[in-house]
């Protein structure tokens, strides 16, 4: 499942980010990388994805959450 299908308030932990390696560091160095844990806080299906990792919260586009794949928690 990509990080763009999950709903509000779920926890989930990073897989696997496709993309090249510039995308792929620039989401590590946001403090999502591999098998980190992070919550949901919000996804209204417009706007940037929001998620809380690390005592940080970050904003995330759409079209950048559907190169994360995640686990449900």
């Amino acid at each position: 499942m990509c990080l763009s299908e999950m709903k509000e308030n779920q926890k989930g932990l990073i897989h696997k980010i496709n993309g090249d390696s510039r995308f792929v560091s620039r989401v590590v160095s946001m403090g999502l990388p591999p098998s980190s844990q992070f919550l949901v806080l919000q996804n209204d299906g417009r706007s940037p994805i929001l998620v809380y990792s690390h005592d940080t919260m970050i904003a995330i586009n759409r079209k950048e959450c559907s190169q994360i794949e995640v686990a449900i928690a």
